[in-house]
């Protein structure tokens, strides 16, 4: 039955990211989460303070305006004091000039007593990078700043 709840809870909180409610996103991380993207890129890099989450959440509302994630798998084992879920998505992202910049990965997400303890993010790293470039010659400079870290 939790198993069920918290599939439930992780479709509400990406409906919220689809909405750009990055706000309502970063209150669902504990104070002393782990939020990680693979690569070397804008996006990439760990944030170990919730400070640098909001950061983070603030970066994509500026280089992704317009992201949306399409949800394929959810899966979730554990119990309360101890959660996985993975989640299989395809986001939906546009550049200046309205051209597709799509891209696949997975969300790898620790749960302790409904706080995120740990997000990992795991895409297409030489999509992204082609996509951040595209992007930073469009003039979003976000696009091709170092990674937010700390």
């Amino acid at each position: 039955m939790y198993h069920y709840f918290l599939k439930r809870r992780l479709r509400f909180v990406l409906r919220k990211l689809n909405a750009h409610d990055y706000e309502f996103i970063a209150s669902e991380f504990h104070l002393n989460a782990e939020h990680w993207f693979a690569g070397s890129h804008a996006m990439s890099g760990k944030r170990v303070t919730h400070a640098r989450i909001v950061d983070w959440y603030r970066r994509l509302r500026v280089v992704f305006p317009g992201i949306k994630f399409r949800l394929h798998k959810v899966f979730v084992s554990g119990s309360p004091w101890n959660s996985k879920a993975c989640i299989e998505w395809t986001d939906e992202v546009y550049d200046n000039t309205g051209r597709p910049l799509p891209n696949e990965g997975v969300f790898v997400i620790s749960i302790k007593w409904g706080r995120v303890t740990e997000f990992h993010v795991y895409c297409d790293t030489a999509k992204i990078e082609d996509n951040l470039g595209i992007l930073a010659a469009q003039g979003v400079s976000e696009a091709s700043a170092a990674p937010i870290v700390g």
